[in-house]
């Protein structure tokens, strides 16, 4: 289905054919109202996990194509979950009912969310992917998680098989490293002990060579966001968007192709503007991330623009080729990997790729690769600090 030069139009052709991606979002936007003899069922509560601003679900829309959405209390425009004929459908309020799954949660999560401990307040699963969300203390001398727990939670989570990949999402830090000294020993442990890959979400350092370092302590993909991630220290160290530019461009003479990305999101600003910042970050080799947020007003042009920049960001990866194997289905995100969910018929709509992760034959041999190149790579980094005799 082609975009045309009208709004109205493209809008319209939206209601009659919606998409698994119009879902997605219309889930984020006006949350979900689950009665309560369906919550009450073992396979809905089985997915139910608290969170902020409130409890949240996991729901399948399609095979890799998976939304987080906020239980609230039924009111006008909620979507409503329904159970017929033992199938659990997805009502949004026009158009026909959708067939949806519940995400469990592991039972690793399960109980650590009764624990109600801080270890518990900052994991979360999206996807294959198991998020730790970490911070300085004291001064900037130590984490807020301890090492062995989070070891710990690791190894629950793929000896449950409810994880893939590591993300290590560290908080704004105000050292030249932003707690670099602090996650190294953590990548490192995860990498000795598990074979994975590890990601690191984070403000980019003050010195570039830290980069290098970053790759050569053992994160496989770097995400410096370009939006939506807070970075305003109270002392005035601001992170611009020319820093955080300028380093991604230089990861990405670092990181292997295709895993360095950025998060954009897609507010009030003309659609020029934001396939703009998705061209030049694509021809430069990063892969942008459309971060969907909640608005505080629903409308069918909500969709239309997003649909407009999903087509817009698949067609530039394309464009770029820059592989998209090391992505992976995103809760609140739109990736190259998913566009065609929001731009195709639900019946043909699929990844654009088949992630790394979901392959025992193609994860053992990007392992393989990354190990060999992360060598090599240490080896230049130890040779050139050397020639300049640090």
């Amino acid at each position: 289905m082609n975009a045309t030069n009208n709004p109205t139009q493209d809008i319209e052709t939206d209601r009659r054919v919606r998409t698994y991606g119009q879902l997605k979002l219309e889930l984020i936007q006006r949350g979900l109202f689950v009665p309560g003899e369906i919550l009450a069922a073992p396979d809905v509560a089985s997915g139910v996990c608290p969170g902020a601003p409130g409890e949240e679900v996991a729901l399948t829309l399609a095979e890799n194509f998976i939304v987080k959405a906020v239980l609230k209390a039924d009111g006008e425009g909620r979507m409503r979950l329904k159970l017929q004929n033992g199938a659990l459908l997805l009502d949004s309020g026009d158009g026909e009912d959708e067939e949806v799954g519940i995400i469990p949660l592991p039972q690793f999560l399960k109980n650590l969310m009764r624990e109600r401990t801080p270890l518990s307040e900052n994991i979360c699963l999206d996807g294959y992917c198991l998020n730790i969300f970490l911070r300085a203390i004291d001064k900037g001398k130590k984490l807020s998680l301890s090492l062995d727990g989070i070891l710990s939670i690791v190894q629950s989570a793929f000896e449950e098989g409810a994880a893939d990949l590591v993300q290590l999402n560290m908080d704004y830090c105000g050292d030249k490293d932003r707690g670099f000294q602090l996650l190294s020993p953590v990548v490192e442990a995860i990498k000795k002990k598990f074979k994975t890959f590890v990601a690191l979400k984070g403000f980019p350092p003050q010195e570039k060579r830290t980069i290098d370092l970053m790759y050569a302590a053992g994160f496989d993909l770097l995400d410096f966001p370009l939006a939506g991630f807070a970075g305003a220290d109270p002392a005035g160290d601001i992170v611009s968007s020319a820093q955080v530019s300028e380093s991604l461009e230089y990861a990405v003479g670092i990181f292997p192709q295709g895993t360095v990305w950025t998060e954009l999101v897609l507010g009030p600003e003309p659609l020029d503007l934001i396939k703009k910042k998705i061209d030049d970050l694509t021809r430069r080799g990063v892969i942008p991330l459309l971060k969907l947020m909640p608005t505080s007003m629903h409308t069918a042009k909500d969709y239309w623009r997003v649909k407009e920049v999903a087509r817009h960001l698949g067609e530039a990866a394309q464009r770029d080729k820059l592989p998209l194997k090391w992505l992976y289905p995103n809760c609140r995100s739109v990736s190259p990997l998913d566009t065609k969910y929001f731009t195709e018929d639900p019946k043909s709509a699929q990844l654009a790729a088949k992630p790394v992760y979901r392959s025992r034959l193609g994860k053992k041999a990007s392992e393989g690769f990354a190990a060999l190149r992360r060598k090599l790579r240490i080896k230049d980094v130890s040779d050139s600090y050397e020639s300049a005799g640090l």
